[in-house]
């Protein structure tokens, strides 16, 4: 909704994310590719705005599992039977099961403003049993009268927008249980050594945003650095859509 000055808004979001390797036609063990896993999660999220300093606060508290519990199989298997295409073999030698708990922070601050654009740093930090990390970062909106400090929804005073949103962070990574596994259970088929893990990975990202009131729709496009030695630069396209009440 509109946002004044030291507004706060609650959330509850139930994400789950996917994770595969290069080869999806391989049913065994694909060593120094990526393995497969998945999380499934629901968080807890508050968001702080202050127009007037500019500057915005996010916490997060995710609870969840990680592993075959968190049904990234059937939800893949979904997918591609409704698109149709091969579904992936490998599933059998997921990362095993595992708590998800983690606490993460945002912060994002505005630095120079004009008429029709904004310039964001940004800083996140995630510490918890699958994400331990830390991200510095910028964004840069391209916006008529922009507006990132004052909404997290669609202005209502405005009956269509259109803007363009680019950045880069670089991450600095001290766990991530997607490729090591989880903390507790050791016993997975596959997970790649710490020793392999890149401390420091380079992501960039482009959203094209159109908006109506109470609709969003989103293309991205997301691009990320090889995570772990013998593994490749990445980048995926994406369409999202949110409706707000």
């Amino acid at each position: 909704g509109r946002k004044q000055t030291g507004d706060s808004y609650h959330g509850l979001q139930l994400r789950q994310e996917i994770y595969t390797p290069k080869d999806l036609s391989a049913d065994t063990i694909a060593a120094g590719d990526h393995p497969y896993s998945s999380t499934l999660t629901l968080s807890q999220v508050k968001i702080t705005d202050n127009a007037e300093l500019g500057i915005r606060y996010i916490s997060e508290l995710r609870l969840g599992i990680l592993g075959p519990a968190a049904l990234g199989f059937h939800a893949q298997k979904l997918i591609h039977n409704i698109t149709p295409s091969d579904p992936p073999q490998g599933w059998d030698n997921q990362v095993g099961n595992d708590l998800m708990l983690n606490y993460n922070v945002t912060v994002d601050k505005g630095v120079v403003e004009d008429e029709y654009s904004q310039f964001i740093l940004h800083g996140r930090a995630r510490l918890g049993t699958v994400y331990t990390d830390a991200t510095a970062g910028f964004l840069v909106r391209m916006e008529y009268q922009p507006k990132y400090f004052s909404f997290i929804d669609p202005d209502p005073a405005r009956r269509f927008n259109i803007y363009v949103e680019f950045g880069g962070n670089l991450r600095f990574v001290g766990y991530d249980a997607s490729l090591q596994g989880g903390m507790f259970n050791r016993t997975s088929p596959y997970t790649i050594p710490s020793e392999s893990v890149s401390r420091i990975v380079a992501e960039g990202r482009i959203n094209i945003v159109l908006e109506l009131p109470k609709h969003q729709l989103v293309f991205y496009e997301n691009v990320v650095s090889p995570r772990f030695d013998a593994s490749e630069w990445h980048a995926w396209l994406g369409i999202s859509y949110r409706y707000w009440w």
